[in-house]
């Protein structure tokens, strides 16, 4: 009557799903890596997530912190040692002077 028994004898409505990305080349590629015991090959262009362009700028960020953290301790190495060669060297003049 007015349709409710059809609606109770109803299969759920299905989901067709096609894969957009698929390369069928590829998968017959891995899978003949597989059959000759190697591993296959992962996706080249590797997928992106959220938020990875600014991980990696935050990585560059970091690295190229790192680097000029050692370029100015080096630096400060460097001074020392003049300090210190500067400080010799008057001090052998001055004794040289003094005989």
């Amino acid at each position: 009557m007015f349709g409710i028994g059809q609606s109770l004898r109803r299969k759920p409505r299905q989901f067709s799903y096609n894969p957009r990305y698929y390369d069928a080349e590829k998968e017959a590629r891995n899978q003949r890596r597989i059959e000759l015991g190697h591993a296959p090959i992962e996706d080249e262009s590797k997928e992106r997530k959220p938020g990875d362009l600014l991980r990696a700028r935050s990585e560059q960020r970091l690295q190229m912190a790192e680097r000029e953290k050692a370029a100015r301790r080096n630096s400060s190495k460097m001074k020392l040692l003049f300090v210190v060669l500067l400080i010799v060297g008057f001090y052998l003049l001055l004794k040289s002077i003094a005989f």
